[in-house]
């Protein structure tokens, strides 16, 4: 009988460790709107404020590590996370709760800008944490400073 009420005392403490996870999911980082051109103001509203900035002598360099989260309309999923909790009397949670750890917090992300003496953005790079290149998706990423200059 103490097994039981331990085990259901369990449950209950675990119970809408997913739902308030969901529920606080970071929104998106707009990456693409970082780009050569962009005012340091207009960088700091994208990623925020710098995790570490060097003056040089041709400018600054700021580099910045963010969360992109998912669309605020996949919040919806804490609905069907209420019903299993409900239905499998919390017993859900043990899927729901490393699934939205794991799979459902956004991904991690590094930019390095390089800003001349005016605070006009001269380089962008943004990567994932792990160094890879970030992934844009249907936003085409910021130009490079070669096509800049092509453009020019």
């Amino acid at each position: 009988m103490k097994s039981m009420v331990g085990f259901l005392s369990l449950l209950l403490v675990i119970q809408g460790c997913s739902i308030y996870k969901a529920a606080t999911a970071p929104p998106p980082v707009p990456v693409s709107d970082a780009r050569i051109g962009s005012t340091r103001a207009e960088v700091l509203s994208v990623f925020g404020m710098p995790k570490n900035t060097e003056q040089g002598p041709d400018g600054r360099i700021d580099m910045y590590e963010f969360t992109d989260g998912n669309h605020g309309a996949t919040k919806f999923r804490i609905v069907p996370y209420i019903a299993a909790d409900v239905f499998t009397l919390s017993l859900a949670e043990l899927i729901l709760w490393p699934l939205e750890l794991s799979v459902l917090q956004g991904s991690e992300g590094r930019a390095v800008v390089t800003y001349d003496s005016k605070d006009i953005a001269s380089g962008v790079k943004v990567t994932k944490r792990n160094g890879e290149p970030w992934d844009y998706g249907d936003t085409p990423p910021p130009p490079s400073p070669t096509q800049q200059q092509a453009r020019r």
